[in-house]
């Protein structure tokens, strides 16, 4: 379904070295509170499977449990038109944590094409590269993503 990694080449905080996030499942949400009132739909990827309870835990409380162990998530920032203008990606594994803005420019976004959404499911193939190699950190994030999935609204406290 999707395979995610990172290497490290340099940072003051980050461990330097590769690792590789290897999911087994996926869950996506459409939310309506990003960046104030944006639309955006939330994938989540998990090396575990999705059961009755985890579904629950994802749609109520952000998928709580499941974000205890490895774990990534894409974040498409949606325009009225349903057309991805952002992508953020999170990468979660015992000790390091990273979350960036992969994609905005036309160029970036490119690696997103392979996209639809018609209100109630989600197709994505993306095959990408995020590339870091500032004075504070490098590092190079990667992904292969292939999902086909519905869409669920998250549930409104």
């Amino acid at each position: 379904m999707a395979v995610f990694e990172l290497v490290v080449s340099g940072s003051k905080v980050l461990r330097s070295g590769p690792s590789k996030i290897v999911t087994e499942s996926a869950f996506v949400t459409l939310t309506h509170t990003l960046l104030g009132n944006t639309d955006g739909l939330e994938i989540q990827f998990f090396t575990k499977p999705i059961t009755d309870a985890a579904r629950a835990d994802i749609l109520e409380n952000g998928a709580r449990e499941l974000r205890k162990s490895d774990y990534a998530a894409l974040v498409l920032f949606l325009d009225k038109n349903h057309q991805v203008w952002q992508v953020n990606l999170s990468y979660v594994v015992p000790g390091t944590t990273v979350a960036r803005t992969v994609a905005w420019k036309p160029e970036d976004l490119r690696q997103f094409s392979n996209y639809k959404f018609d209100g109630k499911r989600l197709l994505l193939k993306s095959k990408g590269l995020y590339n870091e190699s500032g004075e504070e950190e490098r590092l190079k994030l990667s992904w292969e993503v292939d999902v086909n999935l519905p869409v669920f609204e998250r549930i409104k406290k």
